[in-house]
């Protein structure tokens, strides 16, 4: 979710739903402390998502209606950084405990932006609101770890969701690392050569020294065009471990992401992931993802997202549960 300046990008298209790093034979090793084979567990709960696990350490699963305080917090306002609102020219401010933009429904937690003049905590009018929450300073995602979300991502030019974590110490951005579990684009129709990303998620690491020395890590996911991101429910596992990063969709038994310290360019900098990090579930509007692309005739105009009054879900980012695992 942070600013996007230097692009590491290898893949090869494989024979099933994603891609892969293409490395070669001295670029990666598993040489993880600890070692955990995943095993998606059988049966659906949601769609495509992966069953729940009845071993857990913490779960969300939503059925109060309102947030859960002692886990969440509400990040507020645009946050320029100097590279523009959130880091990546941003055209949304988030709002804090406003039920315009987030909140609870039957068993879902749903993030909806919205189409109106906002002028935010940090005193900068935008053109649209949305919501960003977190456990910083309340709940750390442990090294030797799981955490399972079961999602479905809005459908609209310039919405993009992510499920992503950052240092629970604040170590300064890229210097502690940046994962994100699952990003995505809203755009469903090609323009100007780029396809159609309903069926596309993303995977990434960031990391590097001081700004501007900043480097990343990702791969993409591909879904059917029968079955994309945007008209039904995935999940994406990551698996966190000493010296080591997987990251899963659904219950693929291979991950579309591995990361380890061998990667390259991984290998260049100090491994920045063997530490506690904090949970961040959010929907941004336009920015640098998708080229700063958005329509706003795309995306819901009031709190009741009437001009799509049909189905006003496919505007808004939906997550049915999500699971934290600490692993013996």
């Amino acid at each position: 979710m942070h600013n996007l300046r230097y692009f590491i990008f290898l893949i090869v298209v494989s024979c099933g739903g994603g891609t892969s790093l293409v490395l070669d034979d001295e670029s990666s090793s598993n040489n993880s402390i600890f070692q955990y084979v995943y095993i998606p567990p059988t049966g659906k709960s949601n769609e495509n998502c992966v069953s729940k696990s009845t071993n857990v350490t913490w779960q969300e699963d939503f059925t109060n209606s309102e947030l859960d305080n002692s886990k969440w917090s509400y990040d507020e306002g645009c946050n320029n950084n100097g590279g523009g609102c959130n880091g990546n020219n941003e055209y949304q401010n988030y709002t804090a405990n406003d039920k315009e933009n987030l909140f609870i429904e039957n068993g879902l937690l749903k993030i909806q932006p919205i189409y109106e003049i906002n002028t935010g905590s940090d005193n900068v009018t935008q053109s649209f609101t949305s919501a960003k929450i977190m456990t910083k300073e309340k709940f750390a995602i442990e090294v030797n770890s799981r955490v399972t979300a079961c999602f479905r991502v809005p459908e609209g030019t310039g919405l993009w969701p992510a499920i992503w974590m950052l240092p629970f110490d604040n170590t300064p951005w890229p210097s502690g690392g940046e994962i994100d579990l699952l990003e995505a684009k809203g755009r469903s129709y090609p323009v100007d050569g780029l396809p159609d990303q309903s069926t596309i998620v993303s995977s990434a690491v960031h990391f590097g020294t001081e700004w501007p020395d900043h480097r990343y890590i990702v791969n993409e996911f591909n879904s059917s065009i029968d079955n994309s991101f945007q008209d039904y429910f995935y999940s994406v596992t990551l698996i966190f471990l000493q010296d080591k990063i997987d990251i899963y969709i659904d219950d693929e038994t291979s991950p579309h992401l591995s990361i380890d310290p061998f990667i390259y360019p991984l290998n260049q900098y100090n491994y920045p992931f063997n530490k506690e990090y904090y949970l961040i579930l959010n929907v941004a509007v336009g920015g640098n993802f998708d080229g700063g692309r958005v329509e706003p005739s795309e995306i819901c105009n009031d709190p009741n997202c009437s001009n799509f009054n049909e189905d006003p879900d496919t505007k808004r980012f939906i997550v049915d549960w999500i699971e934290y695992e600490k692993l013996d």
